[in-house]
């Protein structure tokens, strides 16, 4: 009996062990990983559906849906009326559930349908006949007048020349009389006539004046 009772005991320790074993080998990261990957679901791609049909296929997938009108900022009351043109995220993107899905929406517009042509009734073809060609006469000859003689063209009266217009010759002016000689004897007079300090270019200069010889006389 003593035997029997350790050996369950023994046995329950042991599958208590591998259990533990077992447990502790899932890392806190791939117990996360998993967690993860059992909330995220795949956006379908919705663009071209109505809105009510885009709505239910994403509320399907337990995510929500937010629509809004893209041209003029519509209320939105009846969504089989209502197109989807954009979509945020897009399709095939991977989400946590739960997430909400933003739609860009447009309004449809009443479409006239196409009305069914009517059919042509099928017709027998007719045979093609050539038709026969008329016979062709020559038209009638008709008689040729003789050619009329050349017309002559008067000649113009010559005109005169005209003479020339006289061109009178421009009066002759005389030219400037030359400025009369200046002389200053010294530089008193140079300086008296205001025109010290004199260069060699000027009128009435002289070697005289410019003792240093610079060029510029009665500068001192």
């Amino acid at each position: 009996m003593k035997k029997t009772l350790a050996l369950v005991v023994l046995t329950g320790l042991m599958l208590t062990g591998c259990a533990t074993k077992q447990a502790s080998s899932q890392t806190p990261a791939t117990a996360a990983a998993s967690a993860v990957a059992g909330l995220t679901v795949e956006v379908p791609d919705v663009v071209g559906l109505t809105l009510d049909k885009a709505t239910d296929q994403l509320k399907d997938l337990g995510l929500k849906v937010e629509a809004k009108d893209v041209n003029d900022d519509k209320s939105i009351i009846v969504k089989k009326n209502w197109q989807v043109v954009s979509e945020d995220p897009v399709g095939k993107t991977k989400v946590a559930e739960g997430s909400t899905i933003k739609l860009g929406v447009k309004h449809l517009t009443d479409e006239t349908a196409t009305p069914t042509p009517t059919p042509t009734p099928t017709q027998a073809p007719v045979p093609l006949v050539a038709p026969v060609a008329p016979e062709v006469q020559a038209p009638p000859v008709a008689p040729v007048a003789p050619p009329a003689p050349p017309v002559v063209e008067a000649q113009p009266a010559p005109v005169a020349p005209v003479a020339p217009p006289v061109v009178e010759a421009p009066p002759v002016v005389a030219p400037p009389a030359p400025p009369a000689a200046v002389y200053y004897a010294n530089c008193a007079a140079v300086r008296a006539a205001g025109a010290a300090p004199i260069h060699i270019s000027h009128p009435g200069y002289g070697s005289h004046l410019d003792g240093d010889g610079d060029g510029w006389g009665c500068d001192k």
